[in-house]
């Protein structure tokens, strides 16, 4: 199975900055910043129209509801297209800066696509998408770096460690096995609890989640256990195709993570990295 690759985007002077000290790191439950397709529920520059070719949206982020504070560093992102036939490329990149000759995510045959982001605060603390085919967009936030609150971390590596398969003969076991998830259902997970070893007092962890539908699968949200579901999405497999990628996801009870999907669908998830108060 091949890992969709978590996207970086750092500025130079940001990336001086953090050589001298680390930039501390703030998780939120998942929630969506933008959708520019009709019926959507956002409006202005978070909501429709969807983007023409060749075209820029700035997507101010300190001004939508989800209550990310003025003056952080960056965001971390969860970036979805809705391609109305091939897209080459969409680039995301800090508002007020020069448009950089890189791809965030591509759909050349125009299937729904989605990839995870770290993207620096530009101007106002925006950032902004280009797109060089006509789509629609979809953002969801979990996180930003910088900033003052109460609850920045920091971040600790770990070498990959499988904490969920849910295919038979996959290794693992109870909370963290068999069966395959059935459509409109909630697994939670403790992953304190799995042999991985990640400490009970993290409160985040960097995962890349992995999808093996049996067809069509809508949507896969992850999100803190105990908590609400959000309006929000990790990854989607409209073809039935064997998809995965990056979400940095906020420890909730327990320690505990919620994912929920809409079809039937084996999970597999990843961890890389953990976050804690240090």
């Amino acid at each position: 199975m091949k890992a969709v690759r978590l996207t970086w985007l750092v500025a130079a002077g940001a990336l001086a900055a953090a050589a001298q000290s680390p930039i501390p790191f703030t998780s939120v439950t998942p929630c969506r910043i933008m959708d520019t397709r009709t019926g959507s529920g956002q409006t202005g520059a978070f909501g429709a129209p969807t983007l023409n070719a060749n075209s820029t949206r700035t997507v101010p982020i300190p001004q939508h509801p989800c209550g990310i504070p003025a003056g952080v560093s960056a965001y971390s992102l969860n970036i979805t297209v809705v391609p109305s036939g091939p897209l080459q490329y969409l680039t995301v990149y800090p508002a007020g800066q020069a448009r950089p000759l890189v791809s965030t995510l591509n759909s050349f045959d125009g299937r729904i696509v989605a990839n995870a982001a770290l993207v620096p605060a530009g101007n106002g603390g925006a950032i902004e998408i280009f797109v060089t085919d006509r789509t629609d967009v979809i953002i969801d936030i979990n996180g930003y770096f910088g900033g003052a609150s109460q609850q920045q971390m920091r971040f600790f590596p770990v070498t990959p460690c499988r904490v969920t398969d849910t295919r038979v003969g996959g290794g693992q076991s109870g909370a963290f096995g068999p069966p395959t998830p059935t459509a409109n259902t909630e697994r939670t997970i403790a992953i304190p609890q799995h042999p991985c070893g990640i400490p009970a007092d993290a409160r985040a962890y960097s995962l890349n989640i992995t999808v093996v539908p049996t067809g069509q699968l809508q949507y896969l949200t992850i999100f803190p256990a105990g908590q609400l579901r959000p309006l929000a999405s990790t990854l989607n497999s409209f073809e039935g195709r064997i998809v995965a990628n990056a979400a940095i996801v906020p420890a909730g009870t327990n320690g505990g993570v919620t994912y929920f999907v809409t079809d039937q669908t084996d999970v597999i998830i990843d961890i890389n990295g953990y976050f804690r108060v240090q």
